[in-house]
């Protein structure tokens, strides 16, 4: 992770990936299920980390999933990636020192011996979102097509923008029906952001929307824990293959080299 603190020395070996939204029901934490288990598919030791006090351990389907004895709170959904849910309960609206020191601790505890580390954060940025997005080498801004989630992005993206982390951003549009949707939506994010910041900022990736994907969620069964493809399998798939390919995430027989000088 980058250092920005002197706190994020204990865990810089992990690669941070922050995932964030500026409003609620976006499929925020759907794509940070996702997204672990494709990176677990390409062999990465992930850490899926709840810090929302989210649904993720019911989306995971984790009443069926074996726990870790080695560490009882951490839960194994598959060979390369489990799942820490935050004991900070109110993570959401924890602005007091105590909260944030007791969220760091937990960072400290159980991040170290992954190579990555999978951050569902709480919707728009409050303390621990700003944490996860200073300590994680990627922010990924996640946005619908809808017109109050692209507004609600772009008012996050302003606020990362003016704490400093603008370069660590990046956008993922979800639900969309093609590729060239997404470039639409880009071009409407990109016309914003050249006014009011004199800045664009990278499209990540985009997830298409289809029956599959709706239908895991409902179900409670992961979609990239099922063996059938589809859109959206195909989407995390990719999205997960371009990220290990990002300067400091360099995956190679099986051990994570990191650069400490990357970030932002």
């Amino acid at each position: 992770m980058a250092n920005g603190s002197s706190r994020g020395m204990a865990i810089e070996t992990v690669f941070g990936l922050a995932i964030l939204s500026g409003k609620g029901g976006v499929g925020k934490s759907v794509i940070s299920l996702n997204l672990a288990l494709a990176l677990g598919h390409l062999g990465i030791k992930t850490l899926l980390f709840d810090a929302a006090a989210g649904d993720l351990a019911n989306l995971a389907n984790v009443g069926q999933i074996t726990i870790n004895k080695a560490q009882p709170d951490v839960i194994q959904i598959t060979d390369n990636v489990k799942l820490y849910t935050s004991a900070v309960t109110n993570s959401c609206t924890t602005f007091d020192e105590e909260g944030v020191e007791a969220f760091l601790a937990e960072l400290i505890r159980v991040t170290p011996g992954y190579n990555c580390a999978v951050f569902d954060c709480p919707t728009c940025v409050g303390p621990i979102s700003c944490i996860l997005g200073g300590l994680s080498e990627k922010i990924i801004v996640v946005s619908t097509p809808d017109p109050t989630s692209i507004a609600g992005a772009y008012l996050l993206i302003k606020r990362l923008y003016h704490d400093g982390l603008s370069e660590r951003c990046g956008l993922l549009f979800n639900c969309v029906k093609s590729a060239d949707e997404a470039a639409s939506l880009k071009t409407r994010f990109d016309i914003m952001t050249r006014r009011f910041l004199s800045k664009q900022f990278e499209q990540i990736g985009y997830i298409r929307d289809d029956s599959m994907l709706s239908e895991s969620v409902l179900e409670q069964q992961p979609l990239l824990l099922e063996k059938h493809q589809s859109d959206s399998s195909l989407d995390f798939i990719s999205l997960a293959e371009s990220l290990r390919h990002l300067k400091g995430f360099h995956f190679e027989t099986g051990v994570l080299k990191t650069n400490s000088n990357n970030g932002a």
